[in-house]
């Protein structure tokens, strides 16, 4: 099993582009965890079945060509949020050659983390917290 660690930065264009590692063919689908780190603290465990570049390329600049999925969209802001205050964000992706889907084992993951973690699962898995992304919240915040 290949793990990977991919530094998120922002480019000129204040686009969120990936970093990835020389020798690293980014452009071979791949079942694989992503797990998004900011300065070292969890706080995301998802999955792609497609390849690294491409699952990652939805949050160059929050899919503003498209219709992004509040999903999406509220990752793009998180993840820009904490390019801006100067915070390291990574993305471990693991690949996995396994009989289990990418889901299957990115929710095991998760359920492990919340047994570490009081019931609750990293701050961006929100549904996994009954919890839904809100149009409104970096406004609050």
């Amino acid at each position: 099993m290949k793990e990977i660690t991919i530094e998120l930065k922002l480019n000129k264009n204040e686009e969120i582009i990936p970093i990835f590692p020389d020798n690293f063919n980014f452009k071979d689908k791949m079942k694989q965890i992503q797990k998004f780190y900011v300065n070292k603290e969890l706080k995301k465990i998802g999955y792609s079945e497609q390849s690294p570049r491409n699952s990652l390329y939805v949050f160059k600049n929050g899919q503003k060509n498209g219709n992004p999925g509040i999903r999406t969209k509220k990752m793009y802001e998180k993840i820009k949020e904490e390019l801006n205050k100067g915070n390291d964000v990574k993305v471990v992706i693991k690949q996995i050659i396994d009989n289990k889907t990418p889901k299957e084992l990115s929710d095991e993951e998760i359920e492990k983390y919340k047994k570490e973690h009081n019931g609750i699962a990293p701050e961006w898995n929100k549904q996994k917290n009954h919890k839904k992304w809100e149009d409104n919240e970096n406004k609050q915040s």
